[in-house]
């Protein structure tokens, strides 16, 4: 069955332009962001296999909160032999 691990971005944007005020992704601050643009942050994620699935805007505040997407890679462990059980 096919996992996915998800993220949380939240955007604040300067009102009349395209720069951002603040990027947080999962709750952290991504400092290295302010004053980026945020199609450029998102093409970033999207090079990285992550799959935009919903956007919210509140145009009162010119917040945007998206949310991605991609599948999760679980590794598989190989089963130790036991053992106790008699070698061959």
């Amino acid at each position: 069955m096919q996992k996915w691990e998800y993220l949380l971005v939240d955007a604040n944007m300067y009102p009349f332009g395209n720069k951002l005020i603040s990027l947080y992704v999962n709750g952290e601050e991504k400092q290295d962001w302010k004053q980026g643009v945020l199609h450029l942050f998102v093409n970033e994620l999207g090079e990285e296999g992550w799959e935009l699935v919903a956007l919210r805007h509140d145009s009162k505040y010119d917040q945007n909160s998206l949310i991605f997407k991609r599948p999760k890679i679980v590794k598989r462990t190989r089963k130790k032999p036991d053992s106790d059980s008699p070698k061959k």
